[in-house]
């Protein structure tokens, strides 16, 4: 090594790298800014779009209760003009006619005395007049006596109204009934056209309510006579006369919700908009605020990410030699690895000199067979060296031990060539019908191991019950047919010694021969046995 190369290895440590890779930091304070300034602005936002809410709702209700007031007025004169006319039909005509002309703003105009008889009715209709009222909307109105505005009802000729009526007074001040108009919540009339000039506005989606959430006035005429959610009313409740919230509707839509009551009747103008509405409006300010900031986020991320790239490389090359260590060359990769600080130096030569102890260990292993002549398959220790890269990743695995029932027998009868082809074959068997990641080995004599990775214990009593059923119908030479019997188990590769399954799993296999052979038994894991052998594991 060259003194200037030693010198800068000495100079340059992990140490100081981290002071460079601090200014990662700076990405991570623009993120958590940037963040900051998106809450703060939403709430800015959320609270702006809140109030415009209200002030609208506000508006209306003024406008609202200007309107009734307006009425009040109309319908007061009437009333005091009717009060010594109450038996004078032509009179009450004349007058029901003039209200219902003036200003249209009532569908229909009533007189009605206090026992509840429609005395006279504009414009007339059949069967109307003297007809009697004993709804609770004529209680409700003659209890008051005084200006009243009716909740939603449906009336005698089946309109949706709400009525507005002064009551009637003789000179005594005894209360003789009341004039009033209705006006067709679905029908077109002066109300409604002035509901429609002043709550027409796209930006909001108004609605008017009364005491119990019933709609009486929206832009979308389907909608009234329906009723808001629960919630949405116990929470304008809390809130008082006015105020601000946030709806859900059925869809899971949320609003940002205005209202204000309405003084001369008991209604609520209910203005909503879409949170999306914020939403936008957000986006718009911090596209804003990215276009800004975005070349100089830019230029520190291309620094950073550069010198990211400078410190990681060695270590990558370090990481992808050490994952391919049984290669042929991966020595004289990781000699060429430019080890330009001093900790993937170290790091270079312990790998080196690891790596090199592993390629004489895999040249002594080489010699050694790991495969059973007979079968092909692993043996015992083709198993226990490649068992650890089948458990490193899984979180569950299955072993399933098979025995040859009446083995011996067969032998003995047929003779060891039979017996010998009988192996083959089912360990050809066992191979095809087993996965790439699966283990599969004869362990002795008459003896199979599989090992299933990622599969868990119900998938793989299905296995080894299929393998039964299958090996019970195929055909062998001389013998023709032989049953198997099989023990079943799963574990946890970080919670079980694998010396654990497999002592299950032949407890297992021993139960099958001796409930009768060609079954299938499974055995959980007795929990002493685990603990015990992982004890004998760590010490």
């Amino acid at each position: 090594m060259k003194p200037f190369q030693k010198h800068f290895i000495l100079q340059v440590n992990l140490r100081r790298l981290i002071l460079f890779i601090a200014l990662s930091g700076m990405s991570v304070i623009f993120v958590n800014s940037y963040f900051a300034f998106y809450d703060t602005q939403k709430k800015l936002l959320t609270d702006q779009f809140f109030k415009i809410n209200l002030n609208y709702s506000l508006k209306l209700a003024n406008t609202v209760d200007t309107f009734f007031s307006s009425s009040q007025s109309q319908l007061s004169f009437s009333a005091q003009l009717l009060a010594d006319n109450m038996k004078n039909a032509d009179t009450l005509q004349k007058e029901v006619d003039r209200i219902r002309q003036i200003g249209h703003r009532f569908n229909s105009v009533s007189v009605i005395d206090k026992q509840g008889y429609i005395r006279t009715f504009s414009p007339l209709q059949p069967g109307v007049i003297d007809a009697r009222l004993t709804s609770p909307s004529h209680a409700a109105t003659v209890q008051a006596n005084t200006f009243f505005i009716s909740q939603p009802y449906v009336s005698l000729i089946g309109n949706l109204i709400v009525y507005i009526s002064v009551p009637i007074h003789n000179a005594e001040g005894e209360q003789l009934g009341y004039v009033g108009g209705s006006i067709y919540l679905n029908n077109r009339n002066a109300t409604n056209e002035f509901m429609n000039s002043q709550f027409d506005d796209d930006n909001y989606d108004t609605y008017v309510l009364n005491k119990d959430g019933t709609i009486i006035y929206h832009h979308d005429k389907s909608r009234i006579g329906q009723k808001i959610d629960d919630n949405s009313l116990k929470q304008m409740a809390l809130l008082g006369n006015k105020g601000n919230f946030r709806l859900t509707d059925s869809q899971g839509a949320t609003f940002l919700a205005g209202f204000a009551k309405v003084k001369r009747a008991d209604w609520v103008i209910l203005t909503l908009q879409t949170e999306q509405i914020v939403t936008q409006a957000l986006n718009n300010v911090m596209i804003d605020v990215t276009k800004k900031s975005a070349p100089v986020l830019l230029i520190t991320l291309f620094m950073i990410t550069l010198l990211t790239i400078y410190i990681a490389k060695p270590l990558r090359m370090l990481g992808l030699a050490a994952s391919r260590m049984d290669d042929p060359d991966v020595i004289s990769k990781i000699r060429a690895v430019s080890s330009w600080y001093f900790e993937v130096e170290h790091l270079k030569r312990v790998i080196l000199w690891g790596t090199i102890l592993l390629h004489k260990r895999i040249g002594k292993l080489s010699s050694q067979a790991h495969t059973d002549p007979l079968t092909g398959l692993l043996n015992r220790r083709g198993l226990h060296e490649n068992i650890e890269m089948s458990l490193l990743n899984n979180s569950v695995v299955s072993v399933i031990v098979i025995d040859i029932d009446h083995f011996k027998n067969m032998n003995d009868t047929y003779g060891h060539d039979v017996g010998d082809e009988v192996i083959k074959m089912l360990g050809r068997h066992l191979k095809t019908n087993s996965r790439k990641t699966d283990l599969v080995c004869r362990t002795g004599g008459e003896e199979f191991l599989m090992l299933l990775p990622g599969i868990d214990i119900h998938l793989a009593v299905v296995i080894a019950e299929r393998l039964r059923k299958n090996v019970a119908e195929m055909s062998f030479p001389i013998c023709q047919h032989i049953t198997i019997s099989i023990g079943v188990t799963s574990f946890l590769p970080k919670e079980v010694p694998i010396d654990a399954a497999l002592k299950t799993a032949d407890n297992a296999l021993y139960r099958a021969k001796k409930a009768g052979r060609n079954k299938v038994i499974v055995e959980d894991i007795p929990e002493d046995l685990a603990l015990m052998l992982h004890k004998q594991h760590q010490d």
